[in-house]
């Protein structure tokens, strides 16, 4: 369906398009700074005018803050008059489960059944329904599952500058993981309540293999391999809480209206010119920017 609606693969890498939003900010006299801490923010008379970070204090007419609201609550505002009704709520919020990445460099294009697979940006490979929930279960119940869901990312069929020609690069999010993994399903990992390099390496052989019965010749046609862990995420990114790629449980009741407290409209807050924007407000996470429109529609 994504592809059928325009699949967002940028020509050259994913970073071309945070490059392309870049040039936009700077072509309207804007400035990015990466890696600063933002501490807190500045409420003044119930209207947010700055940010402290690591390097100063910033003044701003307006603060849209994309963090969780756990951070936006539970630190950024922590010196401020949170309603007690919101601060509860948002105390109550919760994360979801783990997700693991694999990115793969291969010599060959993976040997698929049908061609048009070979020609598809995502490919879902599954046991079916039954399997999805028996490693949806196995997941929350902190066991690294015996067949989750692999999503088959493969760019280069669409950008073949991706990899040198005849060559391939594969991307695969598992999203059926425990936040912090107490056993296996197949009693052959061997875990202890959190993930380390060994038990990621581990589970992503278990992957491998699968890919390698499914695509004959895939493992030989490895030419590197790199794991990114829930764990992984969780240190790359403060809002993937736990590692859970979409910043918060997407249950119905901290969802779409209800997201991510159903005391405030849209992505305001209980102040004046602070905006909450991101995978944990309205309409929840996806490939869309869409809690950024709508809250810069309310603000133009």
């Amino acid at each position: 369906s994504l592809e059928q609606t325009g699949m967002p693969v940028p020509k050259g890498g994913g970073q071309r398009l945070a490059d392309a939003l870049v040039g936009i900010i700077e072509a309207h006299d804007g400035e990015l700074r990466s890696s600063v801490d933002v501490q807190q923010i500045i409420v003044e008379d119930d209207k947010a005018t700055g940010v402290v970070t690591d390097q100063g204090h910033l003044d701003a007419k307006r603060v849209l803050a994309n963090v969780t609201p756990t951070q936006l609550y539970g630190r950024l505002l922590r010196d401020s008059a949170v309603p007690p009704d919101v601060k509860k709520s948002t105390e109550q919020y919760r994360y979801g489960r783990g997700c693991m990445q694999l990115h793969f460099a291969l010599s060959a294009p993976p040997a698929w059944p049908d061609e048009r697979l070979r020609r598809a940006a995502i490919v879902h490979l599954t046991p079916g329904l039954n399997g999805v929930s028996r490693a949806v279960n196995e997941a929350t119940r902190g066991l690294l599952p015996a067949e989750g869901t692999i999503v088959f990312g493969q760019h280069t069929a669409l950008d073949p500058s991706r990899a040198p020609e005849g060559q391939w690069t594969v991307w695969i999010q598992l999203q059926e993981l425990p936040n912090f993994p107490v056993g296996d399903a197949l009693d052959e990992i061997e875990v202890h309540g959190e993930w380390t390099d060994e038990i990621a390496n581990a589970y992503a052989d278990r992957i491998t293999e699968r890919l390698d019965r499914q695509l004959p010749g895939f493992r030989g046609s490895i030419l590197g391999r790199h794991v990114i862990s829930p764990a992984d995420l969780a240190n790359i990114n403060i809002n993937l809480v736990d590692g859970d790629p979409y910043s918060g449980q997407g249950s119905l009741d901290q969802l779409f209206l209800w997201r991510p407290i159903p005391e405030l409209r849209r992505h305001e807050t209980p102040f004046k010119h602070l905006y909450h924007i991101g995978a944990s407000t309205h309409p929840g996470p996806g490939l869309n920017g869409t809690s950024g429109y709508l809250a810069a529609k309310d603000i133009l």
